[in-house]
C-alpha cells in the first residue's frame, strides 16, 4: 500500500513550503479505468505561495507518461503528462468564485487541514486528460478514415443517377 502524504494546505501555502515526490500510476485508483497499462511513474511538485491581497495558493506541477486506451482502436496510446495548476485556497465555501466570473488560469479548492497530496495530484491528472483520447490522424491501428467518406468507393446515389440517365431505370 502506498504511503499517504498529508499536508495542512493553509499552513503549507502560508509558509511557502514545497514538496516533491513520485507517484506510481498503479497506486492512482481512480485513473485505472482510463489506462491501457498501469505501469509508469508521475513526478509531482507542490508549492505553497501567497498572492496579491494575501491570497493563498497551491501550485501543482505533474510530469510523466501515461499509457491510455485509444478510443478508436482500443490499443495503447502513450500520453505525455505535463500539467501546471494554480489552486486558490478558499476557507469559506460562500467565497467560491462563480463559474461566470472564474479566472480560467486559477481554480479554487477548499482549505483542508488533512489534504491528501496524492489525491490532489490524481485529481489534477484526471482533469487534464482528454475526454476521448485517440491516436493522431493516420497513426491509429484501426485506420485513419473514421468519420470521413472513402473516396475510392462510388456513392450509391451517383450509380443510380447514372443508370437513370442511361434510361435503365
Amino acid at each position: 500500500m502506498p504511503e499517504q502524504v498529508v499536508i495542512n494546505s493553509i499552513e503549507f501555502a502560508r509558509n511557502g513550503e514545497s514538496l516533491n515526490g513520485i507517484a506510481a500510476v498503479a497506486n492512482l485508483s481512480r485513473l485505472q479505468d482510463l489506462l491501457f497499462s498501469s505501469s509508469g511513474l508521475l513526478e509531482y511538485t507542490l508549492t505553497g505561495k501567497r498572492g496579491e491581497n494575501d491570497q493563498l495558493f497551491l501550485v501543482c506541477a505533474v510530469k510523466g507518461m501515461l499509457q491510455l486506451r485509444c478510443q478508436r482502436c482500443l490499443g495503447t496510446l502513450a500520453y505525455p503528462v505535463d500539467l501546471n495548476s494554480e489552486l486558490e485556497l478558499i476557507e469559506d465555501e460562500q467565497r467560491f468564485p462563480s463559474v461566470v466570473n472564474e479566472d480560467e488560469l486559477t481554480d479554487a479548492i477548499k482549505v483542508d487541514p488533512n489534504m491528501d497530496v496524492l489525491a490532489l495530484v490524481e485529481d489534477e491528472v484526471l482533469l487534464g486528460l482528454p475526454m476521448a483520447p485517440t491516436h493522431a490522424a493516420g497513426a491509429c491501428k484501426a485506420g485513419g478514415n473514421f468519420g470521413q467518406a472513402e473516396t475510392d468507393k462510388q456513392n450509391a446515389f451517383s450509380v443510380l443517377a447514372a443508370l437513370k440517365a442511361k434510361g435503365h431505370l
